[in-house]
C-alpha cells in the first residue's frame, strides 16, 4: 500500500465504522423496533413478519457497506439465493456472517448462544424470529426444544436454518472441528443440507478488531460447495452427514478437523 493510502487509511476506517455502527443504532430505534411494534398487532405470524423485518434491515446495511467502503465486492453466487427449505451450513470466520446470511434469506432461522435469551430486550427480539437458543440447561432449554420441533411447518413453508457448525469464528481460516446439531435437525427432517463457503468477511471485519478494514482490495464471496441428502437410511447418523459435510471442506481449503 502507498503511503498515501496508508495516510487515508486510518480516518476512512474510523468513517466507515462510525456510518456501520450509527447504522445499527439508529436503524433499530427509528425502524426495526417501531415497525416491528407497529406491525405485531395485525399479524398473526410474528415470526414471519420479524424473519422479513430482518432480511431487509441488513441486506440495506450490506448494499451500504458496498457502496461506501473503497476497494470492496461484494459477490453472492446466484445459486445461493434459490436456496428454500434446507439446513444451511457454513464456515464462519466473522461477526459479519450471521448477518449476511440473514440479508440473503427472506424467511431465515438459527441458532444462536443462549446468553441473548438473558437479557430481556434480546430475549425479546429473538424469540419473535423464531431462534433458537443453544443451552443445556435453565429455561432457556425449553425454548430451545420447542423451536427444534417447530421446525417442520418452517421448511414446509420454505425456511432456511442456517447453522455455523464450528460452533465458533475461526482465528486463523482453519475449519474447525464440527458439532453434530445441523446435522441432526436435517436427518430429523429430511431436509437437504446445503454447504456453503464464505470468504474474505474476516478481511473486512476481523475477529478482535473493532474498525473495519478499508481502502484494500477485498471481494466477499459466498459459493455453494454441495448439497448433501440425508435420505431416511442416515437418521439419525449425524456423523454420516456430517462427514459428508467436511468432506466438501477439505476439496476447498484443504485442511479437515482430527
Amino acid at each position: 500500500m502507498s503511503l498515501p493510502a496508508r495516510i487515508i487509511k486510518a480516518p476512512v476506517d474510523v468513517i466507515i465504522t462510525l456510518v456501520c455502527w450509527s447504522y445499527f443504532l439508529l436503524g433499530y430505534i427509528l425502524f426495526y423496533i417501531p415497525i416491528l411494534l407497529l406491525l405485531s398487532p395485525f399479524t398473526s405470524d410474528r415470526e414471519s413478519l420479524f424473519e422479513r423485518i430482518n432480511h431487509v434491515f441488513y441486506k440495506v446495511f450490506f448494499l451500504l457497506v458496498e457502496v461506501i467502503t473503497p476497494g470492496l465486492t461484494i459477490d453472492i453466487a446466484r445459486e445461493v439465493f434459490q436456496i428454500k427449505s434446507a439446513v444451511v451450513v457454513a464456515n464462519h470466520r466473522s461477526y459479519l456472517d450471521p448477518i449476511l446470511l440473514i440479508s440473503l434469506f427472506p424467511a431465515h432461522r438459527t441458532i444462536v448462544k443462549g446468553i441473548f435469551f438473558k437479557l430481556p430486550i434480546m430475549r425479546w427480539v429473538m424469540k419473535s424470529g423464531g431462534y433458537i437458543p443453544y443451552t443445556q440447561s435453565g429455561d432457556s432449554k425449553d425454548l430451545m426444544i420447542e423451536g427444534i420441533q417447530s421446525m417442520s411447518e418452517f421448511f414446509k413453508k420454505g425456511g432456511v436454518l442456517f447453522i455455523f457448525p464450528e460452533g465458533h469464528r475461526s482465528r486463523d481460516g482453519k475449519l474447525g472441528r464440527f458439532q453434530k446439531g445441523a446435522f441432526s435437525i436435517a436427518g430429523k427432517y429430511n431436509v437437504p443440507i446445503e454447504v456453503l463457503y464464505i470468504s474474505n468477511t474476516d478481511r473486512l471485519f476481523t475477529p478482535g478488531k473493532f474498525f473495519f478494514n478499508t481502502c484494500i482490495t477485498n471481494r466477499i464471496s459466498i459459493e455453494i460447495l454441495g448439497r448433501i441428502n440425508p435420505g431416511e437410511n442416515l437418521h439419525p447418523q449425524a456423523r454420516v452427514i456430517r462427514d459428508k459435510a467436511l468432506k466438501l471442506y477439505q476439496e476447498k481449503m484443504g485442511n479437515i478437523p482430527g
